[in-house]
């Protein structure tokens, strides 16, 4: 199999969950890591092999330059990690959301396009086994109705709850659950929303919203209503989507089983497939000079999932409908 020399920007969880991903893969070589911390990025070398290790991610590229590079940031923290990269021909696997905003991620799309690199988003749930049986039981059926969900606490890393920082809940989690939608359902017309606050004043620089409820109209002219909510801190939340058909109805409870009820039978199939690692392996496959329809996600695919619930959140600011693609 061809070798191929990656190197890795962002050396927190990501950094690390990207590592832990690309060691699954024979003949991949992690060649550089870049954090603006150098001494976390230093550590990350070393779980990597022993690589070298740089404080700024240009410096990096120009020094290993790597065949590939995996980007793993807040969404506040993209500058030129992308359009440097791909300016130099190497080739992209970022994580969601990616970008903070839709002109910021346009940017970097036109980058990627002018030079026909390899990009691809980490919607790794577009490649779970119980997402494709759904979306199977979905062929020959007109979905009415559709639910989706990302109830639960607030995750302990500071910038996620500064709106500024995160995007907020919608934009830098519940974007998995948008995202799967338009992979079942197709694309979106618009887009209606509101969202509330008041329940988090005791967290210090907290400023995103405790919950939302974002309705697409798909252009099938489906209805669905995306739930986001961050204020539980006890029992259990909910994470996934609920579809309704005249004969058959689909609960997807998120990375974990779908249940298929219809008028004569209901059945259950539990996940068991490594999704997280084929979303790794469709990309590195593909800039081996694979398939590149492999790629689910590809960087082009996901600023489309991005605009909704931006405009979810523009909907909610300013009551009124938003259309997407306008």
């Amino acid at each position: 199999m061809q070798g191929l020399r990656v190197a890795i920007v962002g050396a927190g969880g990501i950094g690390n969950y990207h590592l832990s991903q690309i060691k699954k893969l024979e003949g991949v070589e992690v060649v550089g890591v870049a954090d603006i911390d150098l001494g976390r990025a230093r550590d990350l070398a070393s779980k990597a092999g022993g690589c070298s290790a740089f404080d700024a991610h240009v410096a990096m590229y120009d020094a290993v330059k790597p065949d590939a590079v995996f980007v793993g940031i807040p969404p506040f923290a993209h500058t030129d990690q992308e359009t440097a990269a791909a300016e130099r021909g190497i080739h992209i696997f970022v994580q969601k959301p990616p970008a903070a905003t839709l002109d910021k991620a346009r940017q970097v799309l036109a980058v990627i396009e002018k030079a026909g690199v390899i990009a691809a988003v980490g919607f790794q749930d577009r490649y779970l086994d119980v997402v494709a049986e759904a979306k199977a039981a979905l062929a020959g059926q007109r979905a009415g109705l559709a639910m989706g969900y990302w109830m639960g606490g607030m995750p302990g890393v500071p910038w996620w709850r500064v709106r500024a920082q995160s995007g907020g809940q919608a934009v830098e989690q519940t974007i998995h659950i948008f995202d799967t939608a338009r992979y079942l359902f197709g694309e979106v017309a618009s887009v209606q929303a509101m969202a509330s606050s008041g329940l988090m004043t005791d967290v210090p620089g907290y400023d995103v919203d405790d919950a939302s409820a974002m309705t697409l109209t798909f252009e099938s002219g489906l209805l669905c209503t995306i739930f986001s909510a961050c204020f539980l801190r006890g029992g259990p939340g909910k994470s996934g989507l609920d579809i309704y058909c005249q004969d058959l109805r689909i609960e997807y409870a998120l990375r974990n089983n779908v249940r298929l009820s219809g008028p004569r039978e209901t059945r259950e199939i539990r996940h068991r497939n490594d999704s997280d690692g084929e979303c790794v392996r469709a990309f590195t496959d593909a800039v081996r000079g694979g398939d590149r329809a492999a790629i689910r996600s590809p960087y082009a695919d996901a600023v489309r999932t991005l605009e909704l619930p931006l405009a979810g959140q523009k909907s909610a600011e300013t009551g009124a409908a938003v259309r997407i693609g306008q």
